[in-house]
């Protein structure tokens, strides 16, 4: 057991030298803080334009006197006072000539102009979908036939493409070779045609005869046009009119001159009404099918002139006109369809990748101007620079008239963003000069100064 006195003589100096230690981290701490706190009671100056001195890292309130910040040692910055609130949310801050000469703040004018921008798209050479034709089946059937077998295979309008066999149609050519025996000689009927009846039929009419033949015409003049809606042409029911029994087989034809792009049919295929057998592209018309973003569309109006390349041919440069935008957006990229007619060169082939290049210019507040015509009601612009943007919040340091040196910090609301000009939505009027050059420095004086600026969007006010 360790005797008391001998824990004695261990405790008392180290009790001493706790007491003398917090005792002098006291002091320390009472000497910085009256420091700081005889530096807070000379704050701001009662004049505009008398010079304070602010620390560049320690947000201390300004000082009069120049030396170091009592907190972190550093040298203080000379600023010139002059900070006026006007309002909450609004602040000016006067520099001296000499300190806007270093900060080389410059100034431009708001002003209603017209807004230039260069959009940059991508997308794939296609056939122009308004000159597409699609061979469907008008009946329920079998392919008997194939002419053209593949893809790719050039054709000429009313070019055979296929035979098809439909018991439908076989039942409809029974019907009309039954109607056209009730008179002699109607099996060679052609519309438009009169029938020529022979010397014995004339003798043999008679009114009963007359009646059945007023019928049997109008019931093959039905029969006619249910072939018509079943796909067959006049001339391919004059032609079915000259046999001597139906067949049921019908010829189909290239409905237009140009290439087979898509082949769906097979010899013995059945297919129902309405099956796409084949599709006819005319190769004269080009499309370019661009992806457009939702930021690109106040950018993109019909009849612009696009200009774009493919890997194919690289170094050239093709040329086209939007004709076509798309109201609906695609859910999963996010992108709409810009189209874009181009000239026939007979070099473009589908599916090439393209990058295009449209050049916008926004003439209006609402979008693209109108190519060729002048706008009326041009947006307010300003330089690009101007703005100091952080989030969703975008400031401006705008020059007060009759205030030399004096700038004060404005929120504003900006719209589409141009090649150098920014549009104003709010917060700015035609005339007046905003910063362009030097605008972050301006902020950072204003931030020291515990003021409205990009990083401060509320000024503190000083509690009493």
């Amino acid at each position: 057991m360790i005797p008391w006195r001998k824990l004695l003589r261990w405790l008392v100096p180290i009790s001493l030298a706790f007491a003398a230690g917090y005792g002098l981290r006291g002091e320390e701490k009472a000497t910085i803080t009256d420091s700081y706190e005889s530096h807070s009671h000379e704050t701001s100056p009662k004049e505009p334009g008398e010079a304070l001195y602010v620390c560049p890292m320690m947000h201390i309130p300004p000082t009069k006197k120049s030396g170091q910040c009592p907190v972190c040692g550093m040298d203080l910055v000379r600023v010139s006072g002059g900070m006026q609130e006007e309002g909450e949310g609004r602040a000016t801050v006067r520099l001296s000539k000499e300190a806007a000469k270093l900060a080389q703040v410059q100034v431009s004018p708001v002003e209603r102009r017209s807004v230039q921008q260069e959009i940059r798209l991508y997308g794939q050479i296609d056939y122009d979908p308004a000159h597409l034709s699609y061979v469907s089946a008008y009946m329920p059937g079998v392919v008997n036939r194939l002419y053209v077998e593949r893809a790719g295979v050039s054709v000429r309008w009313g070019q055979p493409l296929l035979d098809f066999y439909s018991s439908d149609l076989y039942n409809t050519e029974q019907q009309l070779f039954e109607a056209a025996r009730v008179v002699p000689g109607l099996l060679a009927f052609r519309e438009g045609t009169p029938h020529v009846a022979r010397k014995g039929e004339v003798e043999s009419r008679g009114p009963q005869d007359e009646a059945a033949k007023q019928e049997a015409l109008r019931k093959m003049a039905a029969i006619r046009h249910k072939l018509r809606i079943l796909g067959l042409s006049k001339r391919d029911i004059d032609e079915l009119q000259q046999r001597s029994e139906p067949t049921g087989i019908a010829t189909v034809t290239a409905p237009r001159a140009g290439v087979v792009i898509r082949q769906n049919a097979t010899e013995g295929l059945y297919v129902n009404t309405g099956t796409v057998l084949m599709v006819i592209a005319d190769p004269k018309y080009i499309w370019l099918r661009l992806d457009a973003y939702e930021a690109d569309l106040p950018w993109i109006r019909s009849g612009q002139e696009v200009e774009f390349q493919v890997e194919a041919f690289p170094g050239e440069k093709f040329r086209g006109r939007v004709t076509y935008i798309d109201p609906i957006f695609n859910p999963k990229t996010r992108t709409t369809t810009v189209g874009v007619i181009v000239p026939d060169t007979g070099r473009l082939r589908p599916e090439m990748i393209a990058r295009a290049v449209l050049l916008s210019e926004l003439g209006t507040e609402q979008g693209a101007s109108i190519p060729g015509q002048a706008s009326k009601h041009l947006p307010l612009a300003v330089p690009a620079s101007a703005a100091l943007i952080t989030g969703k919040r975008a400031l401006v340091y705008v020059a007060l008239p009759g205030q030399e040196w004096t700038y004060e910090a404005r929120e504003v609301v900006l719209g589409p963003r141009g090649r150098d000009y920014l549009v104003v939505k709010e917060g700015l009027e035609e005339g007046e000069l905003v910063v362009t050059n030097g605008a972050f420095k301006i902020d950072s004086a204003s931030q020291i100064l515990a003021k409205p600026s990009m990083m401060n969007k509320s000024p503190k006010k000083p509690q009493s």
